[in-house]
């Protein structure tokens, strides 16, 4: 067995531990018995242990694993494409994007966004802001990437990319009120 191999199940099994253990612990002593009982489809001693195994801690758990995966898939992506090891969101400026769309929403437009008889308010605008902060940015480093064709270069204006949307939200926030600037420092 190669390397590879022991490092991958060394991983799974860690993977696996941390999984269970985001089951069993938790602000609520949970036994381990009724735990995997619960899971399994019977009754737990309390009823209130059955309500925060599948509404809380086994959603969480199961979004910690799959962003996890999601993440490292895209990192993966990103450093496959610029041929880098050292690209990523946040050097490239995609998480800056994101911010700023986020900024957008909650200090120009007061955290709803309105478009005809369409409106989105709370949690989906910041979300909706975030998304196309980042996809905005994304596109810019694409239309970037036809352009220059040194994988350094584009690093490097990614980096850029990233310190003038993190203006922009400066700016943002001096020429914002102050319950918007409140709300938006909350959300960061």
């Amino acid at each position: 067995m190669s390397k590879g191999w022991k490092y991958g199940i060394g991983l799974g099994v860690v993977i696996l531990l941390l999984f269970a253990g985001n089951l069993l612990v938790g602000s609520v002593s949970i036994p381990p018995a009724d735990v995997f009982r619960i899971l399994l489809g019977g009754e737990g001693e309390k009823a209130s242990w059955s309500f925060i195994l599948w509404e809380s801690r086994l959603p969480q758990a199961l979004t910690a694993l799959l962003c996890g995966g999601a993440l490292a898939v895209c990192g993966l992506m990103l450093q496959t494409a610029f041929k880098n090891p050292l690209a990523g969101p946040s050097i490239l400026g995609i998480n800056a994007g994101a911010s700023l769309g986020v900024a957008f929403v909650m200090l120009l437009f007061g955290g709803s966004i309105t478009a005809g008889v369409f409106s989105l308010s709370g949690f989906f605008s910041v979300l909706l802001g975030a998304f196309i902060g980042a996809m905005l940015i994304m596109a810019l480093i694409l239309f970037f990437s036809t352009l220059i064709k040194s994988n350094v270069m584009l690093l490097i204006t990614g980096i850029m990319i990233g310190y003038i949307t993190s203006s922009a939200i400066a700016l943002l926030n001096f020429f914002a009120t102050a319950e918007g600037v409140q709300s938006y420092m909350i959300w960061g």
